[in-house]
C-alpha cells in the first residue's frame, strides 16, 4: 500500500498559467456564444422574419440556421460567425493587454519612490531616529540637519 502524500503540491507557475488559460478560454466561449446569439437575433430582426429567438448561445454557435431559418447563408455567416469572432478577439486582446500591464513582470531600473529610503537624507534621518546620540553630529557628506 503506498504511503499517503505528506508534501504540499507544487507551486509551479505552469499550473497557474494553465488554469488562467482555461478560465480565459471558457470566458471567451461564453462571450462568443452570447455575441453570436445577439448579433444573429439583430440580423434576423433587421433582415429576416423579425422574431427574436430564445437565448441559446450554444445553438447560435453550432446551428445558427436552425435558430434563424429566414436568414440567408451570407447573413448567417456574417452575423453568427464573423461579427462575434471579431468582437471576441478584440475583447480578448484588450484583456490580455490589461493583464500583462497589471500583472506582467517588472523589468528595468528602480523608480524614484523605491530609491527614496536609500538616499542620503532618508538614511541619515533613519539612523538618527534609531540612535538618538547621533543628533548633535554631522554627516560624513554634509551638515547635520
Amino acid at each position: 500500500m503506498p504511503s499517503p502524500r505528506t508534501s504540499t503540491p507544487s507551486t509551479a507557475t505552469g499550473t497557474d498559467a494553465l488554469l488562467y488559460l482555461l478560465f480565459g478560454a471558457v470566458g471567451a466561449a461564453l462571450v462568443y456564444g452570447s455575441l453570436a446569439w445577439l448579433s444573429g437575433d439583430t440580423a434576423n430582426w433587421l433582415f429576416g422574419h423579425g422574431r427574436w429567438a430564445p437565448f441559446n448561445p450554444t445553438g447560435a454557435i453550432t446551428h445558427p440556421a436552425q435558430l434563424w431559418p429566414g436568414l440567408g447563408p451570407t447573413a448567417l455567416l456574417v452575423a453568427a460567425r464573423v461579427v462575434p469572432a471579431v468582437i471576441t478577439a478584440a475583447l480578448a486582446a484588450a484583456g490580455v493587454a490589461g493583464w500583462l500591464r497589471l500583472r506582467g513582470p517588472r523589468t528595468g531600473l528602480a523608480r524614484r519612490a523605491e530609491l527614496a529610503p536609500l538616499l542620503d537624507k532618508e538614511a541619515t534621518a533613519k539612523a538618527r531616529s534609531l540612535r538618538p546620540t547621533l543628533n548633535g553630529r554631522e554627516c560624513k557628506r554634509g551638515r547635520a540637519r
